[in-house]
C-alpha cells in the first residue's frame, strides 16, 4: 500500500523521494478496447508523472492536462468515481480513497479477511471491475460504499459460506463509517460478483450474482445499515434518479431490461429483451443506453421504451460507446465501413452533428472518442500515435489542438486515463 505520509509537511528532496517510491506497481488497468490516452505529439512523451504537491484549478471545461502525481493503484478506470477534488475507487479486498490534490491516500477499508480477493479458478476477476464505489449524501454526510464477496471456511460439520459484505466510509475524513455483512443460500456455486450499483437517496443499491447464482438486488439504508427492499432475479446496471435500471429474469429464465424504485425496489416497468452479457449505461438524465450487439438501442428510464435515434441500428454501423457530456449533449463513437464515426445528440434525440464515416468527406483525420465534459469532446487520432486532440461539443470543429492527453474520465479538476504502467494516470487540468 502507498505511504499517506502527508506529502505537504515534507521538504521539497523529501517529497521527491517519497513521490518516486509510490511509483506505479503491475495492476491491470482493465482497458479493454478502449483506446490508451497518451501524450499528443506536442506532450512530453516521458511516462514518468510529473511530482507535484500544487493545488489542483477548476476549468470548466478543462482543454488541456499533464501529468500530476504517482497515479492510481485501481483495476481500471471503471473502478473510480470521482467526486470534486478526490476520487474513490474499488480494488481487490479494499474501498480507497485517495485526495488528488496532495497525490495521498486519505483512507482505506479492507474487506474482512474472510472476504474473497482472488479465486484461483478465475484469475483477473478485478481486471475489469465494472462499478465504482456508490456517493450518497444523507443529513449532510457523504458517503462511499462498496460491497465484497465473502467466503468463510467450515469447520467440524459445519460446510463453507458464502456472502456479501457492504462497507461504508465517511467520505470527508475516509474512515469506516460502518459495515454490515449477510450469508447466502448454499449452492454449488464457488464464484461470486458483488458490486453497488449506485445510490438512490439513502438507499444503496447492492447486487451478488454468480456464474450459476441468479441475481439478486438489495437496497440497503446508508443510514441504518439494514436491509430495506431486495429484488430477487434482477440485476441492477444502472441508477437514474429515482429509477434502477437492470435485468429482469422471468420464469422461463428469458431476460428483459426492467426497472425499480430505488426506494422501495417495487417494479415500475419491464421493455425490451435483453443478453446476459449486454450493459446498460447513462445516454442522458432520462435516457440509458443499452448495448444491444444487433445494433445499440437508446431508452426512456421512465417507461422503458425504445426510442428512435439516427444512427442506431443501421446496417454496417456499429456503435460502441457513448458518453453524456453532464450538461446538454451526448457523444457516441461508431465503427462504420469508413472508419470511426463520432455523433452528437441533443436531449431530444436529435442527431447534431458527425464527423467520420460514411458521410464525411472533408479529409479529417480518423478520429476515436475518450470522453466528454460540459461541453467539449476530447479524442485521439486513429495513427498509432496517440495523439489527442479536444472537439468543440456544438459543431465538432477543433477546439484544443495541443491537449496533452485524452482522458478516460473527467470533471473539473482532472482527467483520468490508463497509464504505461497498466494503472490509472491522474492527469491535472492546467487550462
Amino acid at each position: 500500500m502507498r505511504s499517506t505520509t502527508p506529502l505537504r509537511a515534507v521538504g521539497a528532496a523529501t517529497l521527491l523521494a517519497l513521490l518516486a517510491a509510490c511509483g506505479g506497481g503491475d495492476g491491470d488497468g482493465g482497458a479493454g478496447d478502449r483506446p490508451s490516452a497518451r501524450p499528443s505529439s506536442s506532450a512530453p512523451a516521458e511516462a514518468t508523472p510529473t511530482p507535484t504537491a500544487d493545488p489542483l484549478t477548476a476549468y470548466d471545461p478543462p482543454t488541456r492536462f499533464e501529468q500530476h502525481g504517482a497515479g492510481l493503484r485501481a483495476p481500471g478506470v471503471g473502478a473510480v468515481a470521482l467526486d470534486e477534488q478526490k476520487a474513490y475507487y474499488v480494488a481487490p479486498g479494499e474501498l480507497v480513497a485517495w485526495d488528488l490534490a496532495g497525490d495521498e491516500e486519505i483512507g482505506t477499508l479492507k474487506a474482512e479477511a474472510s472476504s474473497w480477493t482472488h479465486h484461483p479458478e478465475h484469475d483477473g476477476t478485478y481486471k475489469t471491475i465494472p462499478y465504482s464505489p456508490g456517493l450518497g449524501t444523507v443529513d449532510g454526510k457523504r458517503y462511499a460504499v462498496a460491497a465484497f464477496p465473502t467466503s468463510t471456511k467450515g469447520s467440524g460439520s459445519s460446510p463453507d459460506s458464502i456472502g456479501v459484505e457492504v462497507v461504508a466510509m465517511d467520505a470527508e475524513s475516509g474512515q469506516e463509517a460502518w459495515r454490515t455483512k449477510w450469508d447466502l443460500p448454499r449452492s454449488d456455486e464457488s464464484y461470486l460478483v458483488t458490486y453497488v450499483a449506485g445510490v438512490v437517496g439513502s438507499t444503496a443499491v447492492v447486487v451478488s450474482h454468480g456464474e450459476y447464482r441468479d441475481p439478486v438486488t438489495y437496497g440497503i439504508d446508508l443510514v441504518t445499515r439494514k436491509e430495506t427492499w431486495r429484488k430477487d432475479d434482477f440485476k441492477a446496471q444502472l441508477v437514474q434518479g429515482t429509477r434502477v435500471l437492470g435485468q429482469k429474469r422471468g420464469a422461463d429464465t428469458a431476460l428483459s431490461l426492467g426497472a425499480v424504485d430505488g426506494a422501495n425496489g417495487r417494479y415500475l416497468w419491464s421493455g425490451m429483451g435483453v443478453g446476459r452479457d449486454w450493459p446498460v449505461k447513462a445516454f442522458a438524465p432520462d435516457r440509458a443506453w443499452v448495448g444491444d450487439p444487433e445494433g445499440r438501442a437508446v431508452v426512456d428510464s421512465a417507461t422503458g421504451k425504445d426510442l428512435e435515434y439516427e444512427g442506431f441500428g443501421e446496417k454496417l454501423h456499429s456503435i460502441e460507446d457513448c458518453v453524456d457530456d453532464q450538461l446538454k449533449t451526448t457523444f457516441c463513437f461508431s465503427r462504420t465501413v469508413r472508419g470511426g464515426e463520432i455523433s452528437a445528440y441533443d436531449r431530444g434525440g436529435k442527431r447534431l452533428w458527425r464527423v467520420g464515416g460514411p458521410s464525411d468527406d472533408s479529409g479529417r483525420k480518423e478520429m476515436i472518442l475518450t470522453s466528454a465534459f460540459h461541453g467539449v469532446v476530447y479524442a485521439t487520432f486513429n495513427g498509432g500515435t496517440g495523439a489527442a486532440i479536444v472537439l468543440d461539443g456544438a459543431t465538432g470543429a477543433d477546439k484544443a489542438t495541443d491537449p496533452g492527453y485524452a482522458p478516460v474520465l473527467v470533471n473539473a479538476y482532472v482527467g483520468l486515463s490508463y497509464g504505461v504502467q497498466r494503472e490509472i494516470d491522474v492527469l491535472r487540468a492546467t487550462r
